[in-house]
């Protein structure tokens, strides 16, 4: 049976074409997002056809001011220029909060290709804003404790909490399209989302000489619910088609790539697909202003009702987003200090 023939003949033609030619669909989520419920309807039809061939989309007309978002490249650029000496007191730590070095990532996780490369970018990692007296934080709970925002930039960390804060409110207005997707009510998520984590990987991407088989950042599926990238004018982003063919993500001011992770991957017992993707080495100083999207980190990943045949056993243990969370952040990053900088 062909591509064509298996997608839902209510599905937009310009999504279906996309589907077919393996090109990122570009979804206008205005009217969805003014509260248009015809249009809540057809965005779900199309979100469900996506995430079950492709798993990439990129939105446009999505409320988010781009003023913000440059100002937020603007700050990533000027982290990344400070000294080395002064990034290295903000060291990534236990819980994965602050400063990570170049070649402080390999990604073994990649379910196409067994890496052992480390990849070649610089990263800094904001959790969810915590106070000292947050119960995880008083607790110790892992990665849920103080970020390290760097002092010596001012009006830094009031930029990217603005960014964090519009991003999250954008994510979570996105959730009943999800849930209308895998054909449950609107408010499916609502208290599976009623206190979100996320996670801002802020990156740079050098123009860097690479060796073989080595990458900007290496084939892998996110760890997240969902996945928010706004789009800078420099590429370097590649995702994986079903065919196996890698498909470039064009530069689109504006636009903001949507995709899915290997959690609502196991939430939805592999229905809504976590396509593996990578970053190839820029012509041109690249940054990145990831903002993964989680639910609560108490949720179960127990199949969605709709993903799952009555008696039938799931594909996936089912597991806290807490304990997935540690689990993929600890396969994937180098915290002890001989492993970071050794070559």
């Amino acid at each position: 049976m062909s591509v064509a023939a298996d997608i839902e003949p209510n599905v937009s033609p310009e999504i279906a074409q996309c589907i077919v030619e393996e090109r990122i669909p570009i979804v206008d989520v205005g009217p969805f997002l003014s509260g248009d419920p015809n249009a809540l309807t057809q965005f779900a039809t199309d979100l469900r056809a996506i995430q079950e061939s492709l798993g990439f989309y990129c939105i446009v007309n999505h409320g988010i001011d781009q003023d913000l978002i440059d100002r937020s490249f603007e700050q990533i650029a000027e982290l990344f220029r400070l000294s080395d000496e002064i990034k290295m007191k903000y060291r990534v730590d236990f819980h994965h909060q602050g400063y990570i070095p170049n070649k402080s990532l390999i990604l073994r996780w990649s379910k196409i290709a067994k890496n052992e490369k480390k990849d070649l970018n610089e990263a800094w990692a904001f959790m969810r804003e915590r106070t000292p007296d947050d119960p995880k934080v008083k607790a110790n709970i892992r990665h849920r404790n103080l970020n390290q925002w760097p002092d010596e930039i001012p009006g830094f960390k009031a930029t990217l909490l603005e960014y964090q804060e519009t991003m999250a409110e954008l994510a979570t207005r996105m959730l009943p399209a999800y849930a209308r997707a895998l054909e449950m009510p609107a408010n499916y998520f609502d208290d599976k989302f009623s206190h979100p984590e996320y996670y801002n990987r802020c990156a740079w991407y050098p123009p860097v000489d690479a060796e073989e088989g080595q990458f900007s950042l290496s084939p892998h599926s996110d760890h997240s619910s969902m996945t928010y990238l706004p789009l800078m004018d420099v590429a370097g982003l590649q995702v994986m088609g079903p065919s196996g063919k890698w498909m470039e993500i064009e530069p689109l001011r504006g636009g903001i790539v949507v995709n899915t992770g290997e959690f609502f991957n196991r939430w939805t017992n592999g229905r809504f697909i976590a396509t593996p993707h990578r970053v190839i080495p820029p012509i041109d100083h690249r940054y990145a202003l990831t903002f993964f999207y989680n639910c609560n980190d108490e949720t179960i990943a127990d199949p969605i009702p709709t993903c799952i045949e009555v008696g039938e056993e799931p594909l996936y243990e089912p597991m806290s987003f807490h304990d997935f969370f540690i689990s993929y952040m600890d396969g994937n990053y180098i915290y002890r200090t001989t492993e970071m900088d050794e070559d």
